[in-house]
């Protein structure tokens, strides 16, 4: 069992400084309460449908073929085919998506959802004929170790813009500092690849609940890592090299991912 952290600074009352609509019921605020509604703990997840769940370059997902039961579209404007999440992902990006909209007035577009394993397996694989497994380590996710997989995972980008510029748009500006409220955190933030093991992606937001992103805003973490005490993971272990072991073709330039 990783280490739980003890939380008693996620009050009703500070929640409410920090913008969350009055009338939220503490259940949908703090989904698990501890002996009062001043004191939560949080600890990261083994089970792939908790909300809570780490998934990262130490933490894969077990079984490694994990899919979610139930995956539905949400009703936002969409690119491509992985346009499914988790019902509760779904309805909490509707949301985000709305209130997106309205203070900026750019339509929120989800570019990826829910992948399997299989196809995270396949995308990982051109990503390093193309660039060299170190290269796509820093950016792409080995299959099994993929938080798309949980379906709690959404690629996000401002209507007519590539998704890799989103952080520079009113857009990415405006979910940057509020996506919080609606349970998503930006699971890669800037100057924290040696906690993440992945180079920047304002993005990619994953879903952990109200309970736990207001966590995040609240204390001095900026990372799931940080937030659920597990530690830093920048590489994957020895033992989860590709399937012949190399690093593949080295190649730095890359238009998208």
């Amino acid at each position: 069992m990783l280490r739980r952290i003890c939380v008693t600074a996620v009050t009703t009352t500070a929640l409410a400084g920090l913008g969350v609509a009055a009338g939220t019921s503490a259940q949908a605020v703090l989904p698990v309460p501890g002996p009062s509604l001043g004191e939560v703990t949080f600890a990261a997840a083994d089970d792939p449908a908790h909300p809570w769940v780490l998934v990262n370059k130490t933490h894969p997902i077990t079984p490694r073929d994990w899919a979610p039961q139930r995956l539905v579209r949400p009703d936002v404007a969409a690119l491509g085919a992985h346009d499914r999440l988790r019902p509760v992902a779904a309805r909490a990006l509707e949301q985000l998506a709305a209130a997106s909209e309205r203070a900026t007035g750019h339509e929120l577009v989800l570019v990826s959802g829910y992948r399997s394993a299989a196809y995270q397996g396949d995308l990982y694989d051109r990503y390093v004929a193309s660039h060299g497994r170190r290269e796509a380590d820093t950016f792409s996710a080995r299959s099994g170790h993929s938080e798309h997989q949980t379906g709690l995972a959404a690629d996000v980008t401002e209507a007519g813009t590539p998704f890799t510029r989103f952080g520079g748009t009113e857009s990415g500006r405006w979910v940057r500092e509020h996506a919080w409220r609606y349970g998503f955190v930006v699971r890669y933030p800037a100057g924290e690849r040696a906690v993440t093991g992945y180079a920047p992606e304002p993005w990619h937001l994953r879903y952990v609940g109200v309970g736990l992103a207001s966590h995040l805003r609240l204390s001095d973490a900026t990372t799931l890592e940080e937030a659920l005490g597990t530690g830093p993971a920048p590489d994957y272990p020895a033992d989860d090299a590709g399937p012949d072991g190399s690093e593949g073709p080295e190649k730095a330039d890359r238009s998208a991912r």
